[in-house]
Order: C-alpha cells, then sequence, then structure tokens
C-alpha cells in the first residue's frame, strides 16, 4: 500500500547571483515548516543564481559542487529529498541545466534538461539533455522536468506498461516561466495533467530576473483528473505544503482507464508508425 506523499514547493523570489541569500531564504521558510514532516522540497529552476541566458559558464559549477553539497545538507537535516536545477559543467566539460534528487541517505540522481530556449539561445552554450528518469520517494515514481520542456507532450508521456504500472504518478516541473506568458503555462500544466492521468506540480520563481524579465509564479499543484488543487497567489513568496493521496489517483486510474486506449507512438524518417 502507497503512504500519501507530502511536498513542499517555494515560489521564490530568486536573487540574482546570490547563492548564499538565496540558501538562506530557503533555509528560513524551511524553519518555519520543520514540524511539517516534508517528504519532498520542490525549488525552482535555477533557484540559487538566477536565470542567465549569455556567458552561461560563469554560473556553472563542477558536478556534486556548492549548491549540491547545500541540498545534501538540507536534505540530511530535514529528512526529506531535495529537488532543484543548476547550471552544471560536468566532467567532460560540458553545460547543462542539471536537475539534482538528492535524498537524506546520501544517494542522488539528475535530470538534464532536454529542450533549451531558443528564444534567449540557451541552446547556443548549452547540452540538451538525451534520456528520461523517474525517481523513488516513497514508493512513488517522480519525473522532473525543467521550464521549457513543458512544452513538448511526447518528451514528458507517460507511458503504460500493462497491468498496473506507470512510468510516473507526479509530473515535476520546475522554472523560470515570465509573466508575459504565464496563461500558457497555467494552461499546458494542466493539459500534461490531463494527458498522463498524474499529479503535476509546477514551480515557478517570482521578480525580475538580471534582464528585467519579469516573473509572477503562479506556481500550482494539479491533479490526475485536470483540476488545481493547490497554488501560489501571484508575486507570493511563500512555501506551500500539500500532501498527495495515491488511493485516490489509482481509484481515478481504475475507473477511468483512458490508458488502455493510449497510442503505441514511435516515429521513424519523420512518420509515424
Amino acid at each position: 500500500m502507497y503512504e500519501d506523499l507530502k511536498i513542499a514547493y517555494y515560489q521564490m523570489d530568486i536573487v540574482w547571483d546570490n547563492k548564499q541569500q538565496n540558501f538562506s531564504d530557503i533555509e528560513r521558510e524551511m524553519a518555519e515548516h520543520k514540524d511539517d514532516e516534508v517528504d519532498l522540497l520542490i525549488l525552482p529552476e535555477v533557484f540559487a543564481t538566477g536565470f542567465k541566458s549569455k556567458n552561461i559558464a560563469d554560473f556553472a559549477e563542477p558536478e556534486l559542487g556548492e549548491t549540491y553539497q547545500w541540498m545534501q545538507k538540507m536534505a540530511m537535516q530535514y529528512n526529506m529529498v531535495v529537488m532543484g536545477s543548476m547550471f552544471v559543467k560536468n566532467s567532460k566539460g560540458s553545460l547543462h541545466n542539471t536537475l539534482y534528487m538528492v535524498y537524506p541517505d546520501g544517494n542522488y540522481g539528475i535530470y538534464q534538461k532536454r529542450h533549451l530556449f531558443r528564444l534567449s539561445a540557451e541552446h547556443a552554450e548549452l547540452t540538451k539533455g538525451t534520456y528520461n528518469v523517474v525517481f523513488p520517494v516513497k514508493g512513488w515514481r517522480i519525473a522532473p522536468y525543467i521550464c521549457y520542456d513543458l512544452r513538448f507532450p511526447a518528451w514528458m508521456r507517460n507511458d503504460f506498461v500493462y497491468p498496473s504500472k506507470f512510468r510516473y504518478d507526479v509530473c515535476v516541473v520546475v522554472a523560470n516561466w515570465p509573466t508575459r506568458r504565464v496563461d500558457v503555462w497555467k494552461k499546458l500544466l494542466e493539459a500534461r495533467a490531463i494527458e498522463n492521468m498524474s499529479y503535476v506540480v509546477g514551480v515557478n520563481r517570482i521578480g525580475p530576473d538580471a534582464d528585467g524579465v519579469q516573473h509572477s509564479g503562479e506556481s500550482r499543484v494539479i491533479n490526475y483528473k485536470g483540476n488545481v488543487i493547490d497554488s501560489i497567489a501571484p508575486n507570493e513568496s511563500k512555501m506551500a505544503i500539500i500532501t498527495l493521496n495515491y488511493r485516490e489517483m489509482r481509484h481515478f486510474r481504475e475507473v477511468m482507464p483512458f490508458y488502455m486506449d493510449w497510442d503505441d507512438i514511435a516515429v521513424k524518417n519523420g512518420e509515424y508508425l
């Protein structure tokens, strides 16, 4: 039997290029929730530094660098899993927008952003990820994605293996999604929840970045029916906590087995097979 999953998600005003201030802000928020026994803490995209569209290497850390080590400290202190992304230069010298999933026992996993935002030339400096991953938390399967990935449903598809195994139960999207396109953010989060019969958690930042781009947040949790079950008000810096119920999701999947008719899609030379 699956236990409920308690998640905390932080809609934060990221201070530009100031890791210590951003770490302190998160520590202060977590201290206020120290008795809540959170299972998973989710932080926005590049939460330690803010987004940089040019000269990304200036912000890049080595693998398991300063930000990872801070995440590990938080995971151990609160006996929870911590999820957040940062710019990383790996051992082969390539740059990635890398999401770390850090466990309190010292284990970790990574997801590298697949879709690089062409409008800010992100693709010119970063290397795109090549694989999907799923991380376990209390028996739940958690699939992480980063910002622009949200626009690509084939990449985020929740495959189903008969008779009862979905690839993931919770889809998490961490982002620096600007205010001028925030209506699209909200619609796409709901669409991904409906089509994949999964909880979706979208965690966005607020405030301006170094380029003056405004972010209003609109972070939210959506259930497997596409209904918003929790959200943070626009432009509010806040850590919210919600408990997800696996039993209710499983029941919905059983009585509404749309997944049994999902297409098994393969593509070759641009054609669907």
